[in-house]
């Protein structure tokens, strides 16, 4: 059944019912489908476009998806309902086709819950065990070592007693957990054999509630937390345990185990661990990038049919015409395209270092430098761009029917949960970096490959921008100075005065944050001059990815001017050419492609669940389907109304 789903596009120009966005199709000097497929296809591609068209358009035809509501017009409850129904037919449908594989089954899942609810996920096909992952405490979320939650292990029963002693103990926060799970994986300090002895945080698979009546286990009190900006219906949790009493063999003990005794042995490599978890990390790089390309596809299309302002013909003026338009969302879609290649090169360091014969243990520390620095920044980044796009479709954009205030939310969120930014940018800085520094001043050798090994080159930094690479250098030469900058402060201020390495650090942590964030924009800017360059061989789009390299290289540069100037690197006036001639010439050079290089993105209606988004760009008309389904509207005169005139003419 899926292979006999097409493969091709879900859309073609023809469907396109708006005139202004169909001569915006028109005018594109690429053919669509091959940027597509360029940037998308292929069975190796981790994005493997033709099959996923083949997953959804299977999900998609699903009659379940006509029989309610849009989602914002469902009350909580109802909402709720609705998609967990949806999720047990999604699984039930998964099942039938016989989808299996991991990456296929969340796509087709997700057409199902429109991404807001990964439920189906973590649930058994008998339905009988539904889990979640329970880590994050009320009072300790990136500190791990300071989760309170316990397992002490009694020998008499054979068991592990589990608490959350004090109230910041109580997990909260984990999806899925207030009214949906009834088991969970749960993060806790072991002691064993007893309570005096401490053996460190250990994965628990703890049942919380009756699987016949749904209710909670004696000693467990869960709930839902409230309600939230983003994931609104992720039923996210907390859990307090009392005394609840689990099996030895409940403890995940791949990589330790406990004896019958109590005695703690420890097997395999512990980091095997810490690369599972930094998988989920590499893959939040690809989410928030698709949420960005959602985003400036709905805002770009939008400025494709909306006309404001007069010009001196008489006729009102396509808002995308005009440059402070172009200003808000150039950037952007240059900048998604960015975000793409430099998760296609972390997914490739990941699958070099963790899925080999032998896992390369010692680059490890990179793996996880960069994905730490790169989900920080492609979450920070996409959170701004996304309200710029917001904030670029005008009040309509407001509405949650334009779907760019969720994909904001989202991306918000996404500033917190795994990992906070601030301090995934300080792990890049002091776990990665001054230790590479410090290699570097002991003459140690490096991986050449590695995405440090500028820190070796001798190259001085161009004096003019000539080509491509001279923006790659100047990043380069950027972070290589601001580095050895912070290093040898760190040096001084260690051998010089009496303070503590804590209280040095967090002196410095600002200037550490910058650092780490300049070496990741010098990651993304390398990683898309490697795709300009791969782009290079289709002569169709290869100018294109020049243009958006030159837009993404500039709006980066001159928000860090401030570094380029004091380093020296660039004159100020370099740097006001830049951004005053060479930007808006690259804005010029790219209009005609503009809706193409967002179409390429290669998003469903349904996907994007925008009104000011559909390919079809009929973006007024949806606003008024959508707004006449509101239920308020199917009363002519609203009760309180009716009551109020009613009792004042009794008065009367």
């Amino acid at each position: 059944m899926v292979e006999s789903q097409d493969q091709g596009p879900y859309y073609q120009i023809s469907d396109t019912k708006n005139p202004d966005l169909l001569r915006e199709r028109q005018s594109a000097t690429f053919d669509v489908e091959q940027l597509t497929q360029f940037m998308f296809g292929g069975s190796n591609s981790y994005f493997n476009v033709n099959r996923r068209r083949q997953i959804t358009r299977l999900a998609y035809a699903h009659p379940i998806h006509n029989t309610h509501l849009p989602l914002e017009y469902l009350d909580a409850d109802d909402y709720y309902s609705l998609l967990i129904r949806k999720s047990f037919v999604a699984i039930k449908e998964a099942e039938r086709f016989n989808i299996t594989d991991r990456k296929l089954l969340g796509w087709f899942l997700s057409v199902f819950t429109n991404g807001r609810f990964i439920f189906g996920l973590h649930t058994t096909r008998s339905f009988q065990i539904i889990g979640t992952y329970a880590q994050t405490e009320l009072g300790h979320g990136s500190n791990l070592q300071r989760l309170e939650t316990e397992a002490v292990f009694d020998s008499k029963t054979d068991t592990f007693l589990m608490n959350t002693p004090t109230l910041t103990a109580t997990k909260f926060w984990p999806g899925a957990l207030g009214r949906s799970t009834n088991y969970v994986l749960l993060m806790a300090q072991l002691y064993t054999p007893d309570r005096s002895h401490p053996c460190g945080l250990q994965m628990f698979f703890v049942q919380i509630r009756d699987l016949k009546t749904h209710e909670p286990l004696p000693g467990v009190e869960v709930g839902e937390i409230g309600t939230r900006f983003g994931h609104e219906v992720g039923d996210n949790g907390y859990l307090r345990l009392t005394n609840v009493r689990i099996p030895r063999n409940h403890m995940l003990m791949k990589l330790a185990y406990v004896d019958e005794q109590g005695t703690f042995h420890r097997l395999g490599d512990p980091r095997l661990l810490y690369g599972a978890m930094l998988a989920t990390r590499v893959n939040l790089c690809a989410f928030f990038s698709i949420l960005l390309a959602r985003a400036i596809t709905i805002a770009m299309r939008y400025s494709a049919v909306r006309r404001q302002g007069q010009n001196p013909n008489g006729k009102e003026t396509l808002i995308l015409d005009y440059p402070l338009q172009q200003e808000k969302l150039v950037p952007c879609v240059a900048t998604t395209y960015a975000f793409f290649y430099s998760f296609i090169k972390l997914e490739d360091l990941r699958i070099q270092i963790l899925e080999t014969d032998t896992i390369l243990f010692e680059q490890l520390p990179e793996l996880h430098a960069v994905s730490s620095g790169l989900k920080a920044y492609t979450s920070t980044i996409g959170e701004r761009f996304s309200q710029i796009c917001r904030v670029a479709c005008g009040g309509h954009g407001f509405l949650v029917a334009s779907g760019i205030k969720g994909i904001n939310n989202m991306l918000d969120a996404a500033c917190s949960y795994e990992g906070d930014n601030a301090v995934l940018y300080q792990q890049t800085a002091s776990r990665f970096l001054l230790k590479a520094m410090q290699q570097l001043d002991d003459n140690m050798e490096i991986n050449m490959e590695s995405s440090i090994a500028f820190l070796y080159s001798t190259k001085a930094a161009p004096a003019t921008i000539v080509n491509l690479d001279d923006y790659c250098r100047l990043f380069e030469c950027r972070s290589q100075m601001l580095l050895k900058s912070i290093s040898s402060r760190l040096t001084e201020s260690a051998s010089a005065s009496s303070s503590t390495p804590h209280s040095i650090f967090s002196k410095n942590s600002i200037e550490l944050v910058h650092v780490a964030k300049a070496y990741i924009e010098t990651f993304v800017l390398r990683a898309f001059y490697d795709g300009v360059r791969k782009a290079s061989e289709h002569k169709q789009f290869a100018s294109v990815f020049e243009q958006l390299f030159h837009v993404f290289a500039i709006h980066t540069l001159r928000n860090a001017a401030a570094d380029f100037i004091r380093l020296k690197l660039l004159t100020p006036d370099q740097v006001y050419q830049l951004e005053i001639n060479s930007l808006p010439d690259m804005y010029a050079r790219l209009r005609p492609n503009l809706i193409a290089l967002v179409d390429a993105f290669d998003f469903h209606d349904n996907e994007l669940n925008s009104c000011l988004g559909q390919y079809d760009g009929q973006a007024y008309e949806a606003l008024m389907e959508r707004a006449r389904l509101n239920p308020t509207n199917r009363y002519k005169v609203h009760p309180v109304w009716t009551s109020i005139k009613q009792n004042t003419k009794s008065k009367l």
